[in-house]
């Protein structure tokens, strides 16, 4: 269990360490450094919505294909709801 926690803050040092040079490298070129601005209340309505939009795709194809499939019977139809 230690090798692991000494494994994770080493790696965790290195990541910090190449962040710093490439902030450190924008400011010394006079490049302006931003934070990114994350808004978790957008995140979430925008994930909700492409989630809707893909649930509405698949009913979408599903319906396709059962026109696609269709010869005068119900076989081959799949529950579209």
């Amino acid at each position: 269990m230690e090798i692991l926690m000494i494994l994770a803050i080493g790696t965790l040092c290195i990541v910090c360490f190449l962040v710093g040079a490439r902030v450190g490298q924008k400011v010394s070129k006079g490049e302006t450094v931003e934070l990114p601005v994350l808004n978790p209340v957008r995140v979430y309505r925008e994930e909700k919505s492409r989630k809707a939009a893909e649930a509405e795709k698949k009913k979408y194809d599903l319906i396709m294909e059962n026109i696609d499939n269709y010869d005068g019977t119900g076989i081959g139809q799949k529950d579209v709801s």
